[in-house]
């Protein structure tokens, strides 16, 4: 980490469930003062993380906003890296919404059956969290909230600090529509990594960039960084991101996100 209590975040996926424009579901890899941790892991995860030449063992945690396939589908591959590839000894854990241990088992189990999870060379630990909650999961608080999407796949968002010490606070929308949610941990947050999927309103399950520029002011965060973008979103969302005071993530990008206290100057 480059400087105290900052957060280096990668972003190893920046597109929709679709791959729109060939990049990777969204996703990223974020390393703080606790270790190394991945936010959501779909199907082009574990490519990005080897393509970009990061430290695969040591990822502690991963946690998720929700169980869609393509926030999720990377799980299985991932864990069989760990334990042929990287051999791993350490414990890992997962930690989302209530009914991840359930469905994350029935996905590894149908992938590969003999293999994961009773055969893993580690310990593989699930901690789950309602939808409205304050925990602690892997050295970190987490604070979880409801999310406008499938209800199905238990939607939610995420604000994500190291449990001890100076840290910046980041959350992340997840999939979601517009909703009180995303405005209360915005205000909490160092930065928020916000789905912005269409360019104008679809449903109310995704975000547009219309409204998210509609409602900017709303967003008391000073870094807004936009994912989980179709072409159309995309391609608009650079024309104005600085009108917008946002960042347009790519795949690839990297972020240093420093805490709010540490850009305050003390006059003596």
């Amino acid at each position: 980490m480059n400087s105290r209590g900052s957060v280096m975040i990668t972003t190893l996926g920046s597109s929709d469930a679709f791959n729109s424009g060939g990049r990777g579901n969204s996703c990223f890899w974020v390393q703080d003062a606790v270790g190394s941790y991945a936010l959501d892991c779909g199907p082009s995860a574990l490519r990005s993380i080897q393509a970009l030449g990061l430290p695969i063992n040591e990822l502690d945690a991963l946690y998720l906003t929700h169980l869609h396939g393509d926030h999720i589908g990377g799980i299985p591959g991932l864990l069989l890296t760990l334990h042929y590839r990287c051999e791993r000894q350490r414990p890992f854990v997962i930690a989302g919404p209530v009914g991840t241990r359930e469905r994350i088992t029935a996905l590894c189990q149908l992938c590969y059956p003999s293999a994961i999870p009773d055969a893993l060379n580690f310990e593989l630990t699930f901690i789950e969290w309602a939808r409205h909650s304050e925990s602690s999961a892997a050295g970190r608080r987490v604070s979880a909230r409801p999310a406008q999407h499938d209800e199905q796949v238990a939607p939610s968002s995420l604000l994500i600090a190291p449990l001890e010490g100076e840290g910046a606070r980041i959350a992340f929308s997840g999939d979601t529509g517009w909703c009180d949610s995303i405005v209360e941990l915005a205000s909490r947050a160092d930065a928020l990594f916000c789905e912005c999927s269409y360019l104008e309103p679809v449903f109310g399950g995704h975000l547009s960039l219309k409204e998210l520029k509609n409602n900017r002011q709303k967003l008391e965060v000073d870094q807004l960084i936009l994912t989980h973008l179709g072409d159309e979103a995309r391609a608009a969302a650079v024309k104005i991101a600085a009108e917008m005071r946002a960042e347009v993530a790519d795949d690839g990008s990297r972020y240093d996100i420093l805490p709010a206290s540490s850009l305050k100057v003390k006059v003596l």
